[in-house]
């Protein structure tokens, strides 16, 4: 009876020990780091929930911006909350920003000060900055979306599911391929069009058609923690294609001296390494979108030239993709992961060689089966018909 007594107070007077109210917290979106005379700079984004629209008819901003730096990334957050009337929440982060010399010198050290730090989930988004500082992109103000930071998010999920040369990393998977065997990792990265000054401006916002804007780019190329090369938009396709990351792609092909667009909706990759070759096997199906040569798509025979067609430009991307790592020594496949997870004593003895002489020496056979299921919503072409 003793003992339940107190179970039953403990229970009853036991709270959440890091409770806060939230109107006392800085809820922080975004973040961005950038390395500046070498000290770490740090910006963050914070949801700016304080006033509505002013009586005026403006518009009162939706999020506050704030820098800091300092010898350490602890000490830039630390610097940035010197100018904040609250306290930073990390808890709400879509997503993280870097720099190109960050992701190329100090990638470590953003990585275990992530991970250490309490508030932080795991869920958020990892893209760099291309020919820009992280900070300028983290500022660039949208129409679309309440916050910047969740507008580069959401850009990256669409563009993901729709485009194919681009994809999303959260921290956890990027993590994982830092850290696993006989896999490096790859990031996405976005620029800005425009001036970099006018996009954290409010103007920008009331414009129909803003004067700055973000676009994602290529992918960039990781060799154990550090960025190392730009992959170019059809490598970046042949890197998510061997990588199982396409949900829908475009493939446009020289046909008659025209242009014929196929949208692959389905595509399955799967690959084997034995000894120093791996074999590549790609089972794929798609529908002819757009077709601007004249041709009778009733005919079996130039169907199955277009598919053949389709096929070779398909395993152009993947030839591209393949040149490019081996060229920059950095398997991001995963080739060496499968010899670590099939024949362990192997890759004891392997993996020291295998990033600088093994992988890049591999014999890689494409194997590409293509069903062409549907030819649009008719059967031949516009011109075919009058």
């Amino acid at each position: 009876m003793k003992k339940l007594l107190i179970i039953t107070l403990v229970l009853l007077l036991t709270g959440c020990w890091n409770y806060r109210e939230l109107n006392q917290l800085a809820i922080t979106t975004g973040i961005a780091i950038d390395k500046e005379d070498e000290h770490y700079k740090v910006t963050i984004i914070i949801a700016n929930s304080k006033k509505d629209s002013g009586s005026d008819g403006s518009i009162t901003p939706s999020v506050a911006v704030y820098d800091g730096t300092g010898q350490t990334i602890y000490e830039a957050f630390k610097d940035t909350s010197l100018s904040v009337s609250k306290q930073i929440y990390l808890s709400h982060i879509d997503v993280l920003v870097l720099s190109e010399e960050i992701a190329s010198n100090n990638l470590i050290d953003v990585i275990d000060f992530l991970f250490r730090y309490p508030q932080t989930r795991n869920n958020f988004y990892l893209v760099l900055a291309k020919d820009k500082n992280a900070s300028d992109i983290l500022k660039v103000t949208t129409p679309l979306e309440t916050f910047p930071s969740q507008n580069l998010a959401k850009n990256l999920e669409i563009t993901d599911k729709l485009q194919g040369f681009t994809y999303t990393v959260d921290f956890t998977n990027f993590t994982k391929s830092l850290v696993s065997e006989g896999i490096n990792p790859v990031l996405p990265s976005v620029t800005i069009i425009g001036n970099s000054e006018e996009g954290n401006k409010e103007d920008n916002i009331k414009q129909n058609e803003p004067s700055t804007y973000l676009k994602l780019d290529m992918l960039g190329l990781f060799k154990d923690d550090k960025f190392i090369a730009w992959a170019s938009p059809d490598e970046s396709k042949g890197i998510n294609i061997i990588n199982n990351k396409i949900y829908i792609l475009g493939v446009i092909i020289d046909y008659q001296d025209e242009k014929i667009v196929t949208e692959i909706t389905e595509m399955k990759t799967s690959f084997k390494v034995e000894d120093n070759q791996v074999k590549i096997t790609i089972n794929t199906e798609g529908a002819i979108q757009e077709v601007n040569a004249k041709v009778d798509l009733y005919d079996p025979e130039i169907i199955e030239e277009i598919k053949n067609v389709n096929i070779e430009k398909i395993k152009q991307y993947v030839n591209e993709a393949i040149n490019l790592a081996k060229d920059n020594k950095t398997d991001i496949f995963g080739f060496g992961n499968y010899v670590y997870k099939n024949d362990p004593q192997r890759w004891k003895e392997i993996k020291d060689l295998w990033d600088d002489e093994i992988f890049p020496s591999l014999k890689i056979e494409i194997d590409i089966h293509l069903k062409l299921q549907a030819k649009g919503s008719i059967n031949d072409t516009i011109e075919v018909r009058e």
